[in-house]
């Protein structure tokens, strides 16, 4: 117990400081531009620019904000779920165009294996429309020009299997096993990851463990790496 005491505190003292230092980042920033503006180290002329700054670091704490908000309520047991019937293959189709234009200015496109014309599910659309969307961001984030992120859907024993598979810079054999935890950044996406905020991978991985499901992560550095997770089948004559 001395020892899961002591682990415990270890995670929350962990969890304080990524948080701390989430947050103190975009607020000196936003100090430190206003503070300048009004003693007139910026010129008038030049506020444009570091307002518009100012507005993307604020964007980014509510970000942040929403995030930790959405997390803290699947932390609680007895999440609630809005079960319905519904095509994954569509739900991934739509999710995947909303990154069109991210894609577009990133030389990066989106591969789409899907199973049959349509494949359903019983889950809570709008969470596992959640994870589509970090798993693909995500992806889009560590990704290189001129790649390509698939997107595939397959069944086995009742099971659908969503998976997400890039061909970025992968992730290092000592930081698989801390991916899912919140604010966690590996070194080599530090640099890379300028907005996220560390709470995507947890998020999701919330969210399918609500749904009674499993996701799992398979990566090489320097080769890419695959996010598969598992929904229920919903034969389409079922009800």
């Amino acid at each position: 117990m001395a020892n899961e005491l002591n682990t415990l505190e270890d995670d929350q003292r962990k969890f304080v400081s990524n948080v701390s230092h989430d947050f103190r980042s975009p607020l000196t920033s936003i100090k430190g531009y206003v503070e300048a503006m009004l003693d007139g180290t910026i010129p008038t002329e030049n506020q444009e620019k570091y307002l518009k700054i100012i507005l993307f670091e604020t964007e980014r704490l509510n970000k942040l904000t929403e995030s930790l908000l959405e997390l803290n309520k699947y932390g609680k047991r007895g999440v609630m779920l809005d079960i319905s019937k519904f095509d994954i293959n569509h739900t991934i189709k739509m999710t995947a165009q909303t990154f069109e234009g991210i894609c577009k200015d990133k030389r990066i496109s989106i591969e789409l294996i899907l199973t049959g014309q349509t494949l359903f599910t019983n889950a809570d659309i709008s969470k596992i429309q959640r994870v589509i969307y970090n798993l693909l961001d995500n992806a889009i984030k560590f990704s290189p020009p001129g790649s390509t992120i698939t997107v595939e859907t397959t069944v086995k024993n009742e099971k659908i299997f969503v998976s997400v598979n890039d061909r970025g810079i992968g992730i290092p054999k000592e930081s698989l096993g801390k991916i899912w935890e919140r604010f966690y950044k590996s070194d080599l996406s530090r640099g890379k990851d300028k907005t996220g905020t560390g709470l995507g991978l947890a998020i999701a991985r919330e969210i399918v463990l609500s749904h009674k499901e499993n996701i799992n992560v398979i990566s090489t550095e320097g080769v890419g790496t695959k996010f598969i997770f598992s929904l229920p089948l919903c034969n389409q004559e079922d009800e």
